[in-house]
């Protein structure tokens, strides 16, 4: 029950412009470095439930050498009492406005479109996930 929730906190994104083909590394594209503030799911503000658990906050850091996301999850089942931390990150390209994040293990994808002021992601489970500076 919680692969749900660990693919949508894999989710992750940032902001500034850009107009061409990029990838992550210096000089690699647009600059998204930053740290956002998940904000929310679905268009739904922070907390969220689900049917096995409630996402209650999350940040996206993105940089010139990667990206990395924390959600913070309680289960209704089992967890910690405060909620557990799920961690992912990875690399990132950009072309025009659309982002696409990938895991360090290069299997799990996420696809968003980002702008000045913070990005929109979609999970493998077609999630919406938006990310504010």
């Amino acid at each position: 029950m919680r692969a749900p929730v660990l693919g949508l906190a894999l989710l992750t994104l940032a902001a500034c412009g850009g107009s061409s083909d990029s990838g992550t590394g210096p000089g690699g594209g647009p600059n998204l470095n930053g740290t956002y503030a998940l904000k929310t799911v679905d268009g739904k503000a922070l907390p969220v439930a689900f049917t096995d658990s409630t996402l209650t906050g999350g940040q996206l850091v993105m940089s010139d050498s990667g990206w990395s996301q924390i959600s913070v999850v309680l289960y209704k089942a089992g967890g910690s009492a405060n909620g557990d931390t799920l961690k992912l990150g990875g690399f990132w390209t950009a072309s025009g406005s659309n982002l696409t994040l990938f895991d360090f293990g290069n299997t799990t994808t996420y696809t968003g479109t980002y702008s000045s002021t913070g990005i929109t992601l979609v999970t493998k489970t077609a999630t919406s996930l938006s990310y504010s500076k």
